[in-house]
Protein backbone atom coordinates (compact mmCIF):
# COMPACT_ATOMS: atom_id res chain seq x y z
CA UNK A 1 0.00 0.00 0.00
CA UNK A 2 1.35 2.85 -1.01
CA UNK A 3 2.07 5.81 1.97
CA UNK A 4 -0.16 8.17 2.85
CA UNK A 5 0.95 11.09 5.35
CA UNK A 6 4.50 12.88 5.67
CA UNK A 7 6.96 12.61 8.24
CA UNK A 8 7.19 16.52 8.81
CA UNK A 9 5.78 19.42 7.98
CA UNK A 10 6.84 23.88 8.10
CA UNK A 11 5.97 25.76 10.90
CA UNK A 12 6.54 29.08 10.20
CA UNK A 13 8.39 31.32 12.69
CA UNK A 14 5.97 33.99 13.18
CA UNK A 15 2.63 32.90 13.35
CA UNK A 16 -0.02 34.97 10.99
CA UNK A 17 -2.96 36.75 12.54
CA UNK A 18 -5.45 33.75 12.51
CA UNK A 19 -2.97 31.53 14.45
CA UNK A 20 -2.16 34.88 17.09
CA UNK A 21 -6.29 35.39 17.21
CA UNK A 22 -6.38 32.22 18.48
CA UNK A 23 -3.62 31.96 21.27
CA UNK A 24 -4.77 35.57 22.20
CA UNK A 25 -8.10 33.52 23.51
CA UNK A 26 -6.91 30.31 24.05
CA UNK A 27 -3.54 30.72 25.06
CA UNK A 28 -0.77 28.45 24.31
CA UNK A 29 -3.49 25.29 24.91
CA UNK A 30 -5.28 26.60 21.48
CA UNK A 31 -1.75 27.21 19.32
CA UNK A 32 -1.19 23.51 20.90
CA UNK A 33 -5.01 22.19 19.86
CA UNK A 34 -4.17 23.83 16.70
CA UNK A 35 -0.59 22.38 15.85
CA UNK A 36 -1.53 18.89 17.12
CA UNK A 37 -4.26 18.95 14.86
CA UNK A 38 -2.05 19.85 12.26
CA UNK A 39 0.39 16.75 12.99
CA UNK A 40 -2.30 14.86 12.74
CA UNK A 41 -3.73 15.68 9.40
CA UNK A 42 0.39 15.56 7.43
CA UNK A 43 0.97 11.95 9.42
CA UNK A 44 -2.38 10.33 8.83
CA UNK A 45 -3.80 11.44 5.45
CA UNK A 46 -2.27 13.94 4.28
CA UNK A 47 -3.75 17.10 3.47
CA UNK A 48 -7.43 16.80 5.33
CA UNK A 49 -8.99 14.87 8.38
CA UNK A 50 -11.91 13.52 9.10
CA UNK A 51 -14.18 15.51 11.83
CA UNK A 52 -17.51 14.82 12.85
CA UNK A 53 -19.16 12.69 15.72
CA UNK A 54 -16.72 11.55 18.27
CA UNK A 55 -13.57 12.58 16.13
CA UNK A 56 -12.83 15.42 18.99
CA UNK A 57 -13.03 12.80 21.67
CA UNK A 58 -10.31 10.41 20.16
CA UNK A 59 -8.53 13.18 19.21
CA UNK A 60 -7.87 13.74 22.87
CA UNK A 61 -7.36 10.81 23.75
CA UNK A 62 -4.60 9.98 20.95
CA UNK A 63 -2.80 13.50 21.12
CA UNK A 64 -3.11 15.03 24.26
CA UNK A 65 -1.93 13.59 27.78
CA UNK A 66 -4.19 13.17 30.52
CA UNK A 67 -2.81 16.22 32.58
CA UNK A 68 -2.99 18.65 29.25
CA UNK A 69 -5.96 20.43 30.84
CA UNK A 70 -7.72 20.26 27.11
CA UNK A 71 -11.09 19.16 27.11
CA UNK A 72 -13.59 18.07 24.02
CA UNK A 73 -15.20 21.16 24.55
CA UNK A 74 -12.05 23.21 24.35
CA UNK A 75 -11.22 21.42 21.31
CA UNK A 76 -14.61 22.08 19.86
CA UNK A 77 -14.48 26.06 20.46
CA UNK A 78 -11.14 26.16 18.82
CA UNK A 79 -12.17 24.36 15.83
CA UNK A 80 -14.99 26.51 15.45
CA UNK A 81 -12.91 29.06 15.82
CA UNK A 82 -10.53 28.01 13.09
CA UNK A 83 -13.78 27.03 10.79
CA UNK A 84 -15.00 30.99 10.80
CA UNK A 85 -11.06 32.12 10.56
CA UNK A 86 -9.63 30.86 7.51
CA UNK A 87 -7.30 28.24 9.40
CA UNK A 88 -9.40 25.26 8.10
CA UNK A 89 -11.75 25.73 5.30
CA UNK A 90 -15.20 26.02 6.35
CA UNK A 91 -17.21 24.66 3.41
CA UNK A 92 -14.98 21.56 2.72
CA UNK A 93 -16.18 20.99 6.27
CA UNK A 94 -20.08 22.12 5.65
CA UNK A 95 -19.83 19.29 2.59
CA UNK A 96 -17.85 16.61 3.49
CA UNK A 97 -17.46 17.07 7.68
CA UNK A 98 -12.99 17.45 7.30
CA UNK A 99 -10.27 19.69 8.10
CA UNK A 100 -8.06 21.25 5.62
CA UNK A 101 -7.28 23.85 3.84
CA UNK A 102 -5.65 25.41 0.92
CA UNK A 103 -2.00 26.45 2.10
CA UNK A 104 -1.71 22.69 3.91
CA UNK A 105 -2.60 21.36 0.81
CA UNK A 106 -0.29 23.19 -1.18
CA UNK A 107 2.82 21.79 1.38
CA UNK A 108 1.47 18.56 1.28
CA UNK A 109 1.61 17.89 -2.43
CA UNK A 110 4.82 19.54 -3.04
CA UNK A 111 6.49 16.96 -0.55
CA UNK A 112 4.83 14.17 -2.06
CA UNK A 113 4.99 15.17 -5.73
CA UNK A 114 7.70 12.70 -6.27
CA UNK A 115 5.59 9.75 -5.25
CA UNK A 116 4.89 7.13 -7.76
CA UNK A 117 1.18 6.93 -6.43
CA UNK A 118 -0.43 9.73 -4.91
CA UNK A 119 -4.31 8.98 -4.31
CA UNK A 120 -6.73 11.99 -3.64
CA UNK A 121 -10.03 12.65 -3.01
CA UNK A 122 -11.13 14.75 -6.13
CA UNK A 123 -13.82 16.57 -4.01
CA UNK A 124 -11.39 17.34 -1.28
CA UNK A 125 -8.80 19.72 -3.34
CA UNK A 126 -8.79 23.36 -3.00
CA UNK A 127 -5.50 23.55 -5.22
CA UNK A 128 -4.75 21.97 -8.42
CA UNK A 129 -2.43 18.59 -8.87
CA UNK A 130 -3.20 17.62 -12.71
CA UNK A 131 0.79 18.70 -13.02
CA UNK A 132 1.58 16.39 -10.51
CA UNK A 133 2.32 12.42 -12.48
CA UNK A 134 1.29 10.29 -9.59
CA UNK A 135 -1.99 11.63 -8.54
CA UNK A 136 -4.26 8.82 -8.89
CA UNK A 137 -8.56 10.12 -7.87
CA UNK A 138 -10.52 7.74 -5.05
CA UNK A 139 -13.96 7.07 -5.92
CA UNK A 140 -16.11 9.86 -5.75
CA UNK A 141 -17.89 10.90 -2.45
CA UNK A 142 -21.26 12.74 -2.38
CA UNK A 143 -21.88 15.96 -0.62
CA UNK A 144 -23.40 13.36 2.27
CA UNK A 145 -19.70 11.87 3.47
CA UNK A 146 -19.97 8.17 4.52
CA UNK A 147 -22.69 7.96 1.78
CA UNK A 148 -21.23 7.26 -1.69
CA UNK A 149 -23.16 8.66 -4.81
CA UNK A 150 -23.61 5.88 -6.76
CA UNK A 151 -25.57 6.32 -9.91
CA UNK A 152 -27.01 3.16 -11.55
CA UNK A 153 -28.42 3.08 -14.66
CA UNK A 154 -31.53 0.80 -13.53
CA UNK A 155 -32.37 3.23 -10.89
CA UNK A 156 -36.11 4.53 -11.32
CA UNK A 157 -37.00 7.58 -11.52
CA UNK A 158 -39.49 7.01 -9.05
CA UNK A 159 -36.44 5.27 -6.46
CA UNK A 160 -34.78 8.40 -6.85
CA UNK A 161 -38.09 10.73 -6.36
CA UNK A 162 -38.73 8.67 -3.09
CA UNK A 163 -35.09 8.97 -1.85
CA UNK A 164 -35.32 12.55 -2.14
CA UNK A 165 -38.28 12.87 -0.34
CA UNK A 166 -37.16 10.82 2.50
CA UNK A 167 -33.93 13.48 2.69
CA UNK A 168 -36.03 15.97 2.63
CA UNK A 169 -38.34 15.03 5.41
CA UNK A 170 -35.49 14.15 7.74
CA UNK A 171 -34.02 17.49 7.08
CA UNK A 172 -37.16 19.11 8.01
CA UNK A 173 -37.49 17.00 11.21
CA UNK A 174 -33.63 18.04 12.02
CA UNK A 175 -35.18 21.48 11.67
CA UNK A 176 -37.83 21.55 13.68
CA UNK A 177 -35.87 19.10 16.62
CA UNK A 178 -32.54 22.17 16.64
CA UNK A 179 -35.51 24.96 17.06
CA UNK A 180 -36.83 22.96 20.31
CA UNK A 181 -33.48 22.51 21.66
CA UNK A 182 -32.65 25.86 20.92
CA UNK A 183 -35.43 27.52 23.15
CA UNK A 184 -33.85 25.36 25.87
CA UNK A 185 -30.52 27.01 25.65
CA UNK A 186 -29.77 30.41 27.25
CA UNK A 187 -27.34 31.57 25.13
CA UNK A 188 -28.45 32.82 21.79
CA UNK A 189 -25.54 33.17 19.63
CA UNK A 190 -24.40 32.07 16.90
CA UNK A 191 -27.25 29.90 15.43
CA UNK A 192 -26.38 30.93 11.87
CA UNK A 193 -23.17 28.81 12.40
CA UNK A 194 -25.27 25.58 12.94
CA UNK A 195 -24.92 23.66 10.03
CA UNK A 196 -27.81 21.52 8.54
CA UNK A 197 -25.65 18.34 8.73
CA UNK A 198 -24.60 19.08 12.07
CA UNK A 199 -28.97 19.63 12.54
CA UNK A 200 -29.04 16.11 11.18
CA UNK A 201 -26.32 14.58 13.98
CA UNK A 202 -28.90 15.75 16.73
CA UNK A 203 -31.71 14.27 15.33
CA UNK A 204 -29.65 11.18 15.34
CA UNK A 205 -28.89 11.83 19.18
CA UNK A 206 -32.89 12.65 19.98
CA UNK A 207 -34.72 15.56 22.01
CA UNK A 208 -34.58 13.07 25.30
CA UNK A 209 -30.62 12.76 25.41
CA UNK A 210 -29.94 16.34 23.75
CA UNK A 211 -32.25 18.06 27.17
CA UNK A 212 -30.00 15.76 29.31
CA UNK A 213 -27.07 17.40 28.02
CA UNK A 214 -28.37 20.80 28.15
CA UNK A 215 -29.18 20.30 31.74
CA UNK A 216 -25.89 18.91 32.75
CA UNK A 217 -23.72 21.68 31.32
CA UNK A 218 -25.70 24.16 32.85
CA UNK A 219 -25.56 22.57 36.16
CA UNK A 220 -21.61 22.58 35.16
CA UNK A 221 -22.04 26.06 34.65
CA UNK A 222 -23.47 27.14 38.00
CA UNK A 223 -21.02 25.19 39.92
CA UNK A 224 -17.79 27.20 38.14
CA UNK A 225 -18.12 30.95 39.63
CA UNK A 226 -16.56 32.27 36.71
CA UNK A 227 -17.51 30.31 33.71
CA UNK A 228 -20.19 31.76 31.47
CA UNK A 229 -22.93 29.99 28.72
CA UNK A 230 -21.11 28.68 26.24
CA UNK A 231 -22.20 30.46 22.89
CA UNK A 232 -25.16 28.75 21.19
CA UNK A 233 -23.45 27.55 17.65
CA UNK A 234 -20.68 26.47 19.30
CA UNK A 235 -22.09 24.17 21.86
CA UNK A 236 -24.72 22.94 19.39
CA UNK A 237 -21.77 21.97 16.56
CA UNK A 238 -19.88 19.90 19.19
CA UNK A 239 -20.03 21.40 22.43
CA UNK A 240 -22.41 19.35 23.97
CA UNK A 241 -20.02 15.61 23.33
CA UNK A 242 -18.62 15.82 27.09
CA UNK A 243 -22.23 15.84 28.16
CA UNK A 244 -24.15 13.07 26.22
CA UNK A 245 -24.73 9.90 28.03
CA UNK A 246 -21.96 8.09 26.71
CA UNK A 247 -19.39 10.54 28.16
CA UNK A 248 -20.31 12.35 31.55
CA UNK A 249 -20.37 11.19 34.83
CA UNK A 250 -21.38 13.34 37.67
CA UNK A 251 -17.85 12.44 39.57
CA UNK A 252 -15.85 13.91 36.28
CA UNK A 253 -18.14 17.18 36.44
CA UNK A 254 -17.33 17.18 40.39
CA UNK A 255 -13.96 16.93 39.53
CA UNK A 256 -13.26 19.63 37.10
CA UNK A 257 -16.10 21.95 39.94
CA UNK A 258 -12.86 22.57 42.36
CA UNK A 259 -9.73 22.88 41.09
CA UNK A 260 -8.05 22.34 44.39
CA UNK A 261 -9.75 18.78 45.02
CA UNK A 262 -6.21 17.50 44.99
CA UNK A 263 -5.60 18.82 48.41
CA UNK A 264 -7.18 17.97 51.54
CA UNK A 265 -9.58 20.55 53.12
CA UNK A 266 -9.29 21.23 56.87
CA UNK A 267 -12.16 21.74 59.33
CA UNK A 268 -11.34 24.78 62.07
CA UNK A 269 -13.04 25.52 65.68
CA UNK A 270 -12.70 29.10 65.03
CA UNK A 271 -14.23 29.73 68.63
CA UNK A 272 -11.27 27.18 70.11
CA UNK A 273 -8.73 29.68 67.88
CA UNK A 274 -10.16 32.65 69.05
CA UNK A 275 -9.13 31.76 72.61
CA UNK A 276 -6.14 30.67 71.89
CA UNK A 277 -5.24 33.91 70.47
CA UNK A 278 -6.06 35.99 73.49
CA UNK A 279 -4.71 33.58 75.73
CA UNK A 280 -1.72 33.84 74.12
CA UNK A 281 1.58 36.00 75.45
CA UNK A 282 2.55 38.04 72.68
CA UNK A 283 5.49 39.65 74.63
CA UNK A 284 7.15 35.89 75.33
CA UNK A 285 7.74 36.90 78.48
Amino acid sequence: MAKVGINAFLLDCRTNENISEIEAEYGVKGFAVVVRLWQKIYSEKGYYCEWSGRSPLLFLSDWFGGNSGVTCSLINEIVDRCLNNGIFNAEMYEKYSILTSARMQTQYFDVVKRREEILVQKEYLLVSVDKIKGIAYKNDVSVCRNQKNVCRNDISKGKVSKANNKNNMCKADALALFERLWKLYPSKKGKGRVSDTQKVKLLKIGYEEMSRAIERYERYVESVDYLQWQNGGTFFNSGYIDYLDANYTEQKQKKIKNSFNDFPQREYDFDDLERQILNSNPGGG
